[in-house]
């Protein structure tokens, strides 16, 4: 196991801008310097599924919410906002066609539009049966950044509510999957009979959640079960079976790379880093797996689109 420090800056010269991540509960805004480093940040609840229930014109809410956040982040009226995320959605400011695959990591492929003289729109990309919208410019950042060392051949994991597994080969995205790890955790934790059984208030315990990541060799629909089982008959307390419960979840999901030869690059925040960083290691990936910091792939990522988009 290979594990890495935090994401660098980007070294080559590059535009100051606002990186807008624009998810479905929350609006992220970062204001970039031409070092590719984040100068200060605002996160707030306008995410697109709020905005898009608000009556009124749709453009109008969505410009008049950013333009008030760009304000609160003292962002200059001169520099250029890159938006990523749900915003190119059904729910956002204007939909965009998916990208398809492949997609090129250097971000030739992406799909985008110009609102006006300084916003510029990212969409997301699809396969024949799959979709994304965020994640394609995180692994554009993921790329710059692993640059001369990005293999020719890998797989980008992205975890989260729906963590992504993305084919690399030749410096482009030729497939991917989703798995709906962090959605199923907090549906079991919070909606069904498990949540009699669990705290998802508690503190991560290793040794649970390792016991959660040899279970998840079983059929998942059995093995979530066991979560009830061992509090009814082990007297397991709930703190350990949260954790039992999140590392078979996460144990299922990385399963079903054990078929992989190539390496692997698990992209994640502090908040779950243990979490894969222990799956792994139960598992035995070894060497094979190489972590990352996701923290600011976003801006990466846009920044390589930016500079693409203003040299066309």
């Amino acid at each position: 196991m290979k594990p890495n420090g935090p994401v660098a800056s980007i070294t080559s010269p590059r535009s100051r801008f606002v990186s807008c991540d624009w998810g479905t509960s929350n609006l992220r805004l970062r204001l970039v310097n031409d070092s590719g480093d984040v100068e200060r940040e605002i996160l707030s609840g306008d995410g697109t599924a709020k905005l898009a229930a608000l009556e009124g014109d749709r453009a109008s809410v969505f410009r008049d919410t950013l333009l008030r956040r760009l304000a609160e982040l003292s962002a200059p009226a001169s520099l250029p906002v890159v938006l990523s995320g749900m915003a190119s959605s059904t729910i956002g400011w204007r939909e965009l066609p998916y990208a398809r695959v492949p997609f090129a990591l250097d971000g030739s492929d992406a799909v985008h539009c110009k609102i006006n003289e300084r916003f510029w729109l990212i969409s997301g990309l699809c396969s024949a049966v799959d979709i994304l919208r965020g994640e394609e410019t995180e692994a554009v950042g993921l790329a710059a950044w692993l640059g001369p060392k990005l293999p020719s051949a890998a797989v980008f994991v992205l975890p989260g509510t729906h963590s992504k597994h993305l084919e690399i080969r030749e410096g482009a995205i030729v497939d991917f999957k989703t798995y709906m790890t962090g959605e199923l955790f907090d549906l079991l934790a919070r909606q069904s009979v498990l949540r009699h059984s669990v705290n998802t208030d508690s503190e991560f315990e290793p040794d649970a959640f390792a016991d959660g990541v040899l279970e998840s060799a079983r059929p998942l629909l059995s093995s979530l079960f066991r979560v009830r089982t061992r509090q009814v008959l082990d007297r397991q307390t709930p703190a350990s079976n949260t954790s039992f419960l999140s590392g078979i979840l996460v144990g299922a999901e990385l399963n079903a790379l054990r078929a992989q030869r190539q390496p692997i690059v698990i992209a994640v925040g502090k908040q779950l880093r243990r979490s894969y960083q222990t799956a792994a290691e139960v598992l035995g990936f070894g060497d094979q797996v190489t972590f990352a910091s996701s923290e600011h792939l976003s801006v990466m990522g846009q920044s390589v689109l930016l500079n693409g988009l203003l040299s066309t």
